[in-house]
């Protein structure tokens, strides 16, 4: 029986020693473990310990700092898995972490909380990590001291509402100790770890003379940019960062916490916690803080001169950064042994001031400032420098077509609409170069009135222009339709008012700003971009303006697809306008996307400035490119007037053999003095070429003419419709000629009066010959006299330069 109980309690001792040794880590960063810096080694430290004593548990929380809720939470999380060794690694959770040693005190949760204050009695399970960094960072400036070319070192530090100002302090008195004419700036960021304000601080310190910056932050941020600036740094993370980046770190110091975590895990192991300790250490220890080799840039003697102040700091009585007597400005009392009494020294939050021979000069709180982020140079250049390229070739095809108005392509083009649509091109390109300049209120405002006003003028002219050809040709009844370009005008400014009043609409409603936006467009939270926007109205108004652009371009589609039958090759227009219409629609779908969805601001602006410029350059060598082609390779034919079939009128005309055809008409097409004739040139010029078709049904006369001889012409064709009433036409004729091809008169027939005389009897008698079938019976000689009027007013037309064409062929 007793055998037996002392087996149970064998037993039972062997259980609870099992469960006594067990040991779980949590440690709780401030920053992220990969920051190669104090979280990267605490965390290293952990890992370590775990590997070595073979623990079954351990844990890590990150980014502690950013909130003290989450900190809390991670403190309770931590709790409730089980962890008995909990490491608070940051100054920032001190607070915290006694907190719940106090909680904890009665259970078996031991801490190691990182802060300056002794141990507690209250606390027995607590121990204070501290190292002596006042000395690293003394050793830090004596080493910058010597090495800084510019006489300007700095320092970057979490500030007075963090942490104590005595690391600041140090670093000044070791650079001032190594030259006594030192520049030291210093300036902070107002956390322990924020590495986009500390590198931004950095970069602040170099702006302002500094070669050389030290620091009290947790990661390499301060390094980072002065690598990044040329220069050399300086290891102030305990990481040993030669690593990373070879020899452009001049020097660091190393901490290891590995020892640390595996000796306090073991008196919990063990159940031996020293209560009421401390881990205190520094080099003369040579535990956990040592010196990492030197870069092969740091000459000889300096490393010599270093070398020898880190002997003389292992010496425990030589403490300068706390006996120099310049310290006494702080107003801190000196102790018997001639040092600033340590309480009052660690817990200092005034910065030093500089003498007759040293300056010093505090930044304060830094802050980043936000900055302005535009459009690249590459676009804003690229678009402006192309733009003004585009701009050039327009006012070159506008000079040609000036110079060249009279030349037979450019007149059947009409110069005047030829101009305007230059002119809109130009707009467009103008309002390319405003899209990639820096948005401000103006530049929001102009450039959709530039490119909208731009697109307007270039297709609403091209839709008015072609209109008339339309009208004009695809005239089956034959109506006499005299249409000039001042009838024309109104309509191009008709449209032109639609636009500009949806225009206002859109201005005057949609409150158009350039909005600063932050962390917009992948941007940091330090940095904007001016973003044109404007309110619900204006939104609608500007969809309303795509919708009216959008109906311009259907109708264009439309007409240039009417034209098309078009046989005279200089009037028809239709495959490079309906070219140019069907890129722009394609553009058009691409870029109203971009407008209502969000994008990245560079890219739909380089988009809408690609999308404009490819599209309207591509219209202008389409629509201008193959006038300028036919008049360089087959001639200017200045003057000279047209004539063919066309397939509507042919058809209407076929269909009215056998039937009495109506008087025929006059088709008058109407220019203005910049595009067609003149009759003061006309009469200047009575030799000029004229091209007569003809056959023996009714005639079908074509004038082209200016808008001050669009009554003469009407007068005209009244006449010869009134000689011509009595004419009847022999059906059979009629299709006979409907066979025969029209005679050109060239140049030497219209100049020789004998053969146009012989030409006007040769009429004359074919036409005497067809009056005996007449359905009126007028005598012959009536007949004769008739035809013999018609045939002399003809031939004083072509002398006038005007030109007759057959109705069959209109």
């Amino acid at each position: 029986m007793k055998s037996l109980l002392f087996i149970i309690i064998i037993i039972f001792y062997f259980i609870y020693i099992t469960i006594a040794k067990e040991c779980k880590i949590a440690v709780l960063l401030s920053g992220s473990p990969n920051d190669l810096g104090y979280n990267y080694l605490m965390n290293e430290a952990r890992v370590k310990a775990e590997s070595e004593l073979k623990l079954d548990f351990s844990i890590y929380y990150e980014n502690l700092e950013d909130s003290m809720e989450e900190a809390e939470k991670a403190f309770i999380d931590s709790i409730e898995k089980g962890s008995n060794l909990i490491v608070v690694g940051s100054f920032v959770h001190v607070g915290l972490g006694l907190k719940y040693a106090e909680k904890t005190k009665d259970q078996d949760i031991y801490w190691i909380i990182r802060g300056n204050k002794r141990p507690s009695p209250d606390l027995p399970h607590v121990v204070i990590l501290n190292f002596n960094s006042f000395e690293l960072h003394y050793l830090l400036g004596y080493f910058s001291g010597l090495m800084t070319k510019t006489g300007v070192v700095g320092f970057v530090a979490p500030g007075p509402d963090v942490n104590t100002i005595s690391t600041d302090n140090s670093f000044y008195l070791g650079a001032k100790k190594a030259r006594p004419d030192i520049t030291f700036l210093n300036v902070y960021v107002q956390s322990w770890y924020n590495p986009t304000v500390s590198y931004s601080a950095a970069k602040m310190l170099i702006e302002n003379g500094a070669d050389l910056i030290g620091m009290s932050q947790d990661d390499m941020s301060c390094q980072k940019a002065m690598m990044d600036n040329g220069l050399i740094g300086i290891g102030a993370t305990g990481y040993p960062t030669h690593l990373l980046f070879g020899s452009d770190v001049g020097v660091s110091y190393i901490t290891n916490w590995t020892n640390l975590f595996v000796q306090y895990a073991q008196h919990v192991l063990n159940d031996d916690w020293p209560d009421y300790s401390s881990y205190f250490t520094n080099l003369s220890r040579e535990d956990s803080i040592f010196i990492d080799s030197y870069s092969y840039k740091v000459p000889i003697n300096i490393q010599d001169l270093v070398n020898k102040e880190i002997q003389r700091l292992k010496n425990t009585s030589y403490i300068p950064y706390r006996s120099d007597p310049f310290l006494a400005q702080l107003g801190i009392p000196y102790d018997k042994n001639g040092l600033l009494v340590e309480d009052q020294f660690r817990s200092n939050k005034k910065l030093l001031k500089g003498d007759n021979i040293s300056k010093v000069i505090d930044f304060g709180q830094y802050s980043i400032p936000i900055d302005f982020v535009d459009y690249p140079n590459s676009l804003r250049f690229g678009v402006a420098i192309v733009s003004g390229v585009c701009i050039f070739i327009c006012f070159i095809c506008m000079i040609l077509v000036v110079i060249f108005k009279k030349a037979r392509v450019i007149k059947s083009s009409s110069p005047a609409f030829l101009l305007l649509i230059l002119l809109g091109c130009c707009i467009i390109f103008a309002a390319c170069i405003l899209f990639a300049q820096s948005p401000t209120d103006q530049t929001c405002s102009g450039r959709i009135w530039l490119l909208s006003l731009g697109y307007t003028l270039f297709l609403g002219n091209l839709l008015v222009k072609n209109w008339r050809i339309w009208l004009l040709f695809d005239n089956p009844k034959l109506k006499k339709r005299a249409i000039t370009n001042w009838k024309l005008y109104p309509w191009v400014f008709g449209i032109l008012a639609i636009d500009v009043m949806i225009l206002g609409i859109w201005q005057g409603l949609g409150d158009i700003i350039a909005e600063p936006r932050v962390g917009y467009d992948s941007l940091t939270q330090y940095q904007f971009k001016k973003v044109c926007s404007s309110n619900d109205q204006g939104s609608i108004a500007l969809y309303l303006l795509l919708v009216f652009h959008g109906l311009i371009l259907l109708v264009a589609c439309f007409i240039s697809f009417k034209i098309k039958v078009v046989d005279i090759e200089e009037f028809n227009e239709s495959k490079p306008i309906t070219t140019s219409v069907y890129i722009i629609t394609f553009c058009l779908f691409i870029v109203i996307p971009l407008m209502v969805s969000p994008q990245s601001v560079t890219s739909q602006t380089t988009i809408i400035c690609v999308c404009a410029i490819v599209t309207t350059l591509i219209s202008m060598l389409l629509l201008f490119g193959s006038k300028f082609y036919i008049m360089a390779t087959q001639g200017l034919a200045i003057n000279e007037t047209f004539a063919t079939s066309t397939k509507s009128s042919s058809k209407s005309s076929k269909s009215s053999y056998g039937k009495e055809i109506p008087n025929p008409n006059v088709i008058n097409f109407g220019e203005d003095d910049t595009s067609d004739e003149t009759s003061e040139e006309k009469h200047k010029s009575p030799k000029q070429k004229s091209i007569t078709f003809s056959n023996k049904s009714n005639s079908h006369l074509a004038v082209f003419t200016s808008d001050e001889e669009t009554s003469k012409t009407s007068k005209l064709s009244f006449d010869f419709e009134k000689s011509s009433k009595d004419i009847s036409i022999d059906q059979s004729q009629t299709e006979q000629n409907q066979t025969q091809r029209p005679e050109i008169m060239n140049e030497n027939s219209i100049r020789n009066e004998n053969n146009t005389n012989e030409l006007v009897n040769n009429n004359n008698n074919n036409n005497n010959n067809n009056n005996y079938n007449n359905n009126n019976n007028n005598n012959n000689n009536n007949s004769t006299n008739n035809i013999s009027d018609i045939k002399a007013k003809r031939l004083s037309n072509q002398q006038n330069g005007e030109t007759e064409i057959d109705n069959n062929n209109i």
